[in-house]
């Protein structure tokens, strides 16, 4: 598999200094300017590479794991994300913080590129493609704050988000949800008809990866209708498709084909999500796999045998993430998009719109390559079909940077098992206001217009 080689140009190395990021409004400082610095077509494309890198996601997947019941604290741990996963969070806490900065900061690389291929030929076709990218790059890190720190959706609610079209200091209020979800959707719909269909390796935006991120953003709406379409798009255009259960392992190992099971994925060499359940260097555990998620699991489910192992002590550890063979430990590429995640939300569509057989239809395929010998399912009511949605997207997903998000859009509350939660918080209600996250005190600083969600003080 091709690696990525980074060479990064040199304003957009200054721009990786930028002094915090904290806040959606960020002013570059470079010295070089951008009329050297991007001279060619060439130049705008190694840019593009350069936004690339700082796509992150770790954040999105450990805050949600902290916070939710799939993992159990472990003595070992020595204060990492205890806050977050005894829901003690407020507007100071360091790990939300750098949640919110690592998606504001993509924002705004996304933003300059846009503007300097605004330079360039409207007409070449590269230029556009790059545009396209960039567009579907500011809809990626908009989505994650909104569905982070904002409640559910709603198109009235006044308490979205900022929605950054440009680099640069200023003050923007919180638009409504319906006009932050109103404006990703407007950026995804204008690149697709630019962007590749396919790229080596998944690690570029393509069409296919714009149509997954439109089918999850549209789970989100609860615009049930447009997650199907868009999730048959992604899987289609691509020819995409599930991982066999003798290929599972291989898609965490990063040794599968460009075209099974993973749409988009982040390149990483040196940093890994395994860092938030176990110590790279010595193997001290942070937090075990709850046992209320490892007791999901059958014995021939091919997912408990992959997520879960023990380490030399025989404590339970999370293994999803804990580095390709022979190399480093905990480091594997970041899937953001997986074929897998696409047929769930056509099944919790289908169950929403009470199509049952549909919904069988897809929990079916999935667990047909999961499973050694699955019964098949099927479904006389709406609610068994939701609930058996629920409980696969569980199984699946853990450790992916969905449950926690999927309890407060499902407005279900946690209630972790006693032997999960001996020593930490056990029950957080439906519809508290710590399912949304504190907007950081750095942005209420930076930006006199912003307001602090309920709840919290500033």
């Amino acid at each position: 598999m091709k690696q990525l080689k980074i060479n990064i140009l040199s304003s957009i190395i200054a721009t990786a200094l930028l002094s915090g990021a904290c806040s959606l409004d960020l002013e570059p400082i470079d010295e070089i300017s951008d009329n050297k610095a991007f001279e060619t077509v060439e130049d705008l494309e190694k840019g593009m590479t350069g936004v690339m890198t700082e796509f992150g996601s770790h954040n999105i997947v450990g805050m949600s794991d902290w916070a939710s019941d799939d993992l159990r604290y472990s003595l070992a741990n020595t204060g990492q994300g205890v806050q977050v996963h005894n829901w003690t969070y407020n507007s100071s806490t360091g790990d939300l913080a750098g949640t919110w900065n690592e998606q504001a900061t993509l924002v705004d690389r996304a933003n300059r590129i846009m503007a300097i291929a605004a330079r360039f030929d409207q007409e070449d076709k590269t230029v556009q493609r790059v545009i396209a990218e960039t567009k579907v790059t500011r809809a990626y890190g908009h989505f994650n704050i909104v569905r982070m720190y904002c409640k559910n959706y709603s198109a009235n609610d006044p308490l979205g988000i900022p929605y950054k079209f440009e680099s640069g200091i200023s003050s923007p209020s919180r638009l409504t949800q319906g006009e932050v979800y109103q404006n990703i959707i407007a950026d995804i719909n204008a690149a697709i008809p630019e962007l590749s269909i396919m790229r080596e390796g998944n690690y570029w935006i393509t069409q296919s990866t714009a149509y997954a991120l439109k089918a999850r953003v549209a789970q989100y709406m609860q615009d049930w209708d447009m997650a199907i379409t868009a999730a048959n798009e992604a899987i289609d255009l691509g020819g995409y498709r599930l991982a066999t259960r003798d290929e599972y392992r291989d898609v965490w190992d990063d040794a599968i084909a460009n075209n099974v099971e993973v749409i988009f994925r982040l390149r990483r060499e040196n940093s890994g999500i395994g860092n938030y359940y176990t110590r790279a260097t010595n193997g001290d555990i942070f937090f075990h796999p709850s046992y209320d998620l490892m007791n999901q699991y059958t014995y021939d489910d091919i997912r408990g045998l992959t997520f879960f192992g023990l380490d030399e002590k025989g404590q339970d550890v999370v293994t999803k993430h804990d580095g390709r063979p022979n190399d480093k430990t905990n480091v594997n590429d970041v899937k953001v998009f997986r074929v897998s995640e696409l047929v769930l939300i056509k099944a919790e569509a289908y169950a929403q719109k009470a199509q049952l057989d549909k919904v069988a239809d897809e929990l079916n395929y999935l667990r047909n390559h999961r499973l050694v010998s699955p019964d098949a399912l099927e479904f006389t009511n709406q609610q068994e079909a939701i609930q058996a949605v629920r409980d696969e997207r569980r199984r699946e997903l853990a450790y992916e940077g969905h449950r926690f998000y999927d309890l407060k859009r499902w407005a279900l509350g946690i209630e972790r098992l006693t032997e999960d939660s001996e020593t930490t918080s056990r029950t957080l209600e439906a519809g508290d206001y710590r399912f949304v996250f504190p907007v950081p005190q750095s942005e209420i600083f930076a930006n006199k217009n912003m307001v602090q969600n309920d709840g919290y003080s500033n």
